[in-house]
């Protein structure tokens, strides 16, 4: 749906949680930036120094303690003068250094897009597709801090993602799932894949739990302020049959084997 929705140049955004969070890159430079926001996050050091750097483990440990008695006595400048001095022999850690010096200053005043944008360009990343998307949901972001609370405790409807890197002020569409899209409302809604299959979701490994797929459904309808437009095919969803048939105009769209639309007409009314 986004790669159509791009294709035709329709402006969109993805809300969600997406499989990108997952990617080694784009781990290492979140774990990177959080620690800089935080010279005492242990985890977050630890991550990108093996993520980033592919640190040996003893070394990543004589680091992390490192900072940890530093951070406790001195300030975050200071810890991290007081580390590069400490470990200036060390040749595996200069790159890890030469990025704290490079972007210690900048994490708090410069947006987060600039930011990953001049990280992709150090690290190689420029052709990244997964480094790609959090830059391209960075754009929603004013400052590094909330970004990286956002990606750490955002809930599905948080998490906005802009399908070309431009930061649409309104008029795009939202692609997200029917759990994504609790509590939210649109003038207009268009559930896609409203067939047998997909709604209730079925699978060999998992039989469709059919009570809870009915109420995901009907979030689903009940997002759409105006107009519903329940896009099927010729084996529609088990659902179809709870709407009175005076509630629904049905139009047939392509040849016989194309799939059909059927538009809500009446139901809020």
């Amino acid at each position: 749906m986004e790669k159509c929705l791009r294709r035709e140049g329709i402006p969109c955004v993805i809300a969600g949680r997406d499989d990108f969070l997952a990617d080694d890159a784009v781990r290492g430079a979140v774990s990177f930036f959080h620690f800089l926001l935080d010279v005492q996050n242990d985890p977050a050091l630890r991550a990108c120094l093996k993520l980033v750097w592919n640190c040996p483990a003893d070394l990543i440990g004589s680091l992390a303690q490192f900072f940890a008695q530093a951070a406790s006595e001195n300030s975050s400048q200071e810890a991290l003068d007081a580390a590069a001095t400490e470990y200036a022999d060390v040749a595996v850690l200069q790159p890890f250094f030469a990025q704290v010096e490079e972007f210690r200053q900048r994490v708090g005043k410069e947006k987060p897009r600039k930011l990953l944008d001049a990280w992709a360009k150090a690290q190689g990343l420029t052709a990244s597709e997964p480094f790609q998307r959090l830059l391209n949901t960075a754009v929603f972001h004013k400052d590094m801090a909330s970004f990286l609370q956002n990606l750490l405790l955002g809930q599905e409807s948080d998490l906005m993602r802009s399908a070309t890197g431009k930061l649409y002020e309104a008029g795009a569409v939202t692609l997200m799932t029917l759990h994504g899209s609790k509590g939210l409302e649109f003038p207009v809604v268009f559930l896609a894949g409203v067939r047998q299959g997909k709604i209730p979701l079925e699978s060999p490994k998992h039989p469709a739990n059919v009570e809870e797929e009915r109420r995901l459904f009907y979030v689903g309808m009940t997002r759409a302020q105006e107009e519903l437009i329940l896009l099927t095919s010729n084996e529609p969803s088990c659902f179809l049959d709870a709407i009175p048939a005076d509630c629904l105009h049905k139009t047939t769209t392509g040849g016989k084997k194309r799939a059909s639309e059927m538009k809500q007409l009446s139901l809020f009314d």
